[in-house]
């Protein structure tokens, strides 16, 4: 399930907004006569502006109730400008607020820490453009597994990686003309692989190919911590990150061989 993506700067944005003209309106409203403050017509002719631009950012939080208040601001304010008090905007601009308080409250929001936030937003493939292309069907278990490691499930980042290695080592085996299809255990894997490997020319540059993809399928192997291609009951994360970037590795290296 994807998750609401709750937009900080557009809740900074408003709020600042909101104690702006608090602070400019309720000054202007609570001055003794004497002070000479008053509010200037300019102010008046930006407000309209400055209430349409917080209904967009209200919408852009999804906060309903919120957004019904503002719009009959708005309706109130292109009515009769002139009308529109300090103490009927700030009365207005408090329950605006009120409503807004109400409203984030019922919802759960969850801190992605900044070094994983990348994980989870994707702007770039989370194993690059070329394996994307080259393993379109691995696409959203890969996807997902940086997800789940970028808020800390990192059991569940291991258990969408372990489709993706299964895919993985599958074309790697057919590359090699190794059936490797229902095979799980990754000594045999490697074993069956290495074979192979020994055998071609040691001069030819895809042979090395070859041999650096297997060297890092036994990093994978090893960060596994489990003799067969299924996860063991619980990882830290720690452990998902450093299976997350061993199977990156090996999927890079096979999306350069084929």
């Amino acid at each position: 399930m994807e998750l609401l993506r709750f937009e900080a700067d557009a809740y900074c944005r408003l709020m600042s907004m909101v104690g702006q003209l608090l602070a400019h309106f309720n000054i202007a409203a609570d001055a003794p006569a004497d002070m000479g403050i008053k509010i200037h017509d300019k102010v008046f002719d930006e407000l309209g502006g400055t209430l349409g631009e917080m209904l967009r950012l209200l919408e852009q939080l999804k906060l309903p109730l919120a957004q019904k208040h503002i719009a009959r601001m708005m309706d109130d304010f292109k009515e009769n400008a002139a009308s529109f008090s300090n103490k009927a905007l700030t009365r207005n601009l408090y329950e605006l607020t009120a409503r807004i308080v109400d409203e984030l409250g019922e919802r759960l929001f969850l801190s992605v820490p900044v070094m994983q936030a990348p994980l989870y937003l994707q702007t770039e493939p989370p194993f690059g453009r070329p394996v994307t292309n080259k393993f379109p069907q691995m696409t959203e278990d890969i996807s997902e597994a940086a997800k789940c490691l970028s808020l800390d499930r990192p059991t569940a980042c291991v258990f969408h990686l372990m489709r993706v290695m299964e895919l993985a080592v599958q074309r790697f085996g057919n590359e090699l003309s190794v059936a490797l299809v229902a095979e799980k255990n990754w000594q045999v894997i490697l074993d069956q692989i290495n074979a192979v490997v020994r055998r071609l020319d040691a001069r030819d540059a895809k042979t090395k190919k070859y041999a650096q993809a297997a060297s890092h399928l036994y990093n994978v192997k090893v960060a596994w911590r489990n003799e067969v291609m299924h996860p063991k009951q619980t990882y830290t994360f720690d452990e998902a990150k450093v299976i997350f970037d061993n199977a990156k590795t090996f999927v890079t290296d096979l999306s350069n061989i084929l």
